[in-house]
């Protein structure tokens, strides 16, 4: 499964980055001197999201209002999906 990166802030152009393991599986992303992203190799470790932004001293609300879904799929227009009408 591929990995989850959160992209918690904007960095400018040609600012110096780094990209620091900070525990097994989790690397933090920092520019221009603040965190600016989260990722974690294995999409299971949401599970221990809470804890690693604890330990790593990141607030929690920036992280979680960056996860998304598919939120979409119930917005879409296949009526076929849903048992919708044909000819």
């Amino acid at each position: 499964m591929p990995a989850i990166y959160f992209r918690l802030g904007n960095v400018q152009p040609f600012a110096e980055m780094t990209a620091d393991r900070v525990e097994e599986g989790v690397t933090i992303v920092r520019g221009d001197g603040k965190i600016v992203g989260l990722r974690i190799d294995d999409p299971k470790m949401v599970l221990e999201l809470p804890g690693i932004l604890d330990r790593v001293g990141i607030d929690p609300d920036r992280v979680w209002s960056r996860l998304r879904a598919d939120d979409d799929v119930m917005l879409g227009a296949r009526a076929a999906t849903w048992g919708g009408g044909g000819a």
